[in-house]
């Protein structure tokens, strides 16, 4: 109990610096800023589209224009042994479809794609196995024939990171996450960001990064997916229209410093202005899914309300400048 006392007492008095730094501040604040072209030897891929990307668990469904698209049954690979040899089936997922009078229930692997009536449906993931992340949810790309190319329209694969979509929306939401991870001093975030995109694009079929914006330790912020298109996630909400902002590190077993702090309110401040975001809505992923993310040390800034106030003291200014650096300076 004394040092839950203790702790809330040391946050209350980082926090009160906090605003008292942005009440005085005269002139705007400075957002430290490095390019995704800085960070990492990889080109973002993908090929926009009008369309969208959704985790569906069983009994769950999406519109998308006139398309209604839900999930009947999700089925686990088997694997048949004879000897050393080890015959492994895919994942499945029964889906039904409708849009006017048109009506169908397919079963599809995880990899498929088809093209239905006026649109594109691609199967990009199954996670029917327990253990895998994101299990229980097929994720689907859903999109319009006509906003693709014909090589996509025309084929029965989804294809890998070049064949994702890039969706473009309208941000009217800031969300913060964190990556689960420990983030030290020492620690290369660039080289951290660039495995994280290797491993997007190799194992959950993501165009790049799933965030807008990552924060280290020193509030520097990393360029990381065009914020013109929807982010990417493991969980079931759905991320259109979320302005996605990763503050690195474990914040469930670490604590963030001023320094990320004023960096986050700082890139929350400038995104309210820039898309006209009023009232604020502010999120922590933990408020849209069944995740622990960003982290009770983070997230608390979001439930007391001292993030917003900072937001609130840093606008008082004018909207935040971007600065562009270069790694390591």
């Amino acid at each position: 109990m004394k040092r839950s006392l203790i702790y809330r007492s040391s946050l209350s008095v980082l926090a009160g610096a906090l605003l008292t730094a942005s009440a005085f501040a005269s002139e705007p604040a400075q957002i430290r800023m490095i390019r995704h072209s800085d960070w990492s030897s990889i080109v973002p891929k993908g090929v926009e589209a009008d369309g969208i990307r959704r985790n569906l668990a069983v009994k769950d469904s999406v519109k998308f224009k006139e398309l209604s698209v839900s999930v009947v049954k999700m089925t686990a690979a088997e694997v048949e042994v004879a000897g050393e040899a080890a015959n492994k089936s895919v994942d499945r997922v029964t889906i039904s479809l409708s849009s006017g009078d048109m009506e169908d229930t397919v079963t599809l692997d995880e990899g498929d794609a088809i093209s239905w009536g006026d649109y594109h449906i691609a199967i990009v993931a199954v996670y029917a196995k327990k253990g895998d992340l994101g299990f229980g949810s097929t994720v689907f790309e859903i999109s319009t024939t006509e906003s693709l190319p014909s090589e996509v329209v025309n084929s029965t694969k989804a294809g890998g990171a070049e064949s994702r979509l890039r969706v473009p929306h309208t941000i009217d939401k800031l969300t913060l996450h964190h990556s689960a991870t420990p983030l030290k001093p020492e620690d290369d975030l660039g080289q951290k960001l660039e495995n994280m995109q290797k491993w997007g694009e190799n194992d959950r079929n993501w165009w790049d990064v799933p965030y807008h914006y990552i924060i280290d330790l020193d509030g520097t912020v990393f360029q990381g997916r065009d914020h013109r298109f929807v982010g990417d996630t493991n969980t079931r909400y759905d991320p259109s229209g979320h302005f996605l902002i990763n503050c690195y590190g474990n914040y469930n077993e670490q604590y963030p410093n001023d320094e990320q702090l004023h960096a986050v309110a700082s890139l929350m401040a400038w995104a309210a202005e820039e898309f006209e975001i009023d009232p604020l809505e502010l999120y922590g992923h933990c408020d849209l899914a069944k995740t622990s993310c960003p982290g009770a040390n983070l997230h608390q800034y979001i439930t007391d309300g001292t993030l917003e106030s900072m937001v609130e003291g840093i606008l008082e200014t004018g909207k935040p400048e971007i600065v562009w650096v270069e790694p390591g300076k």
